[in-house]
């Protein structure tokens, strides 16, 4: 903690954000170069405890460091993140419905809330799908 207290020597009390903000960037950002970030962003695959939202906010944080560092531009942006999403979602099914959507899309935003809606779809599916295996015979005799 003592480190963090330091970094802000020499700033004058009255200091505004814009004066601190590239003191707190330069000693607690990112240090990584333009490169090892796109090297990470390529490297990224969705682990087994990611659920999809997650999958997309750690490719989208990725790319946008990579902005910051001018490695890529803005415009490249959707169209990149589209294909790393879909390319290593981890749900067979949802992986398949979601290359259809993978060209009527704009933009990422809509792409991911698309595959969203697709997942919860497929959940609600294969819920009534087990909640139908469960059926007791003995239940639909006491119907009757």
């Amino acid at each position: 903690m003592r480190y963090s207290v330091n970094c802000f020597n020499g700033l004058k009390p009255t200091a505004t954000l814009i004066d601190i903000f590239p003191n707190v960037e330069s000693n607690f950002g990112h240090i990584k170069s333009g490169q090892s970030i796109i090297e990470e962003f390529y490297e990224a695959r969705q682990d087994k405890d990611k659920d999809i939202t997650s999958w997309g906010i750690l490719i989208k944080e990725i790319i946008q460091r990579a902005i910051e560092k001018g490695e890529l531009q803005e415009n490249n942006k959707d169209e990149l993140l589209r294909t790393k999403y879909v390319k290593y979602l981890r749900h067979f099914e949802l992986n398949n419905a979601s290359r259809v959507l993978y060209h009527n899309c704009l933009t990422f935003e809509e792409f991911r809330n698309r595959v969203r809606r697709d997942e919860q779809e497929i959940k609600v599916s294969q819920d009534r799908r087990e909640h139908s295996k469960q059926i007791n015979p003995m239940q639909i005799d006491k119907k009757k």
